[in-house]
């Protein structure tokens, strides 16, 4: 979870998780030395008011460990 609860940017307190999207599908994580591996996916917090991304963050970091 994210401690930040207010925006470094704007000084607005209204932020929102997101996912993040790539063409058709969300993105994932794979480990680096095994790409056909678990994944997870990849999320966002991000200021609804001026829109700057605070963080990106791997949802299941156990499924990409080595």
């Amino acid at each position: 979870m994210l401690e930040e609860k207010v925006c470094p940017k704007c000084s607005d307190n209204q932020i929102e998780k997101g996912i993040i999207n790539a063409g058709n599908g969300v993105v994932h994580m794979f480990p680096y030395n095994n790409p056909r591996g678990k994944s997870s996916p990849i999320s966002s917090y991000f200021c609804s008011n001026c829109g700057y991304a605070l963080g990106l963050y791997v949802e299941k970091p156990k499924n990409v460990q080595s």
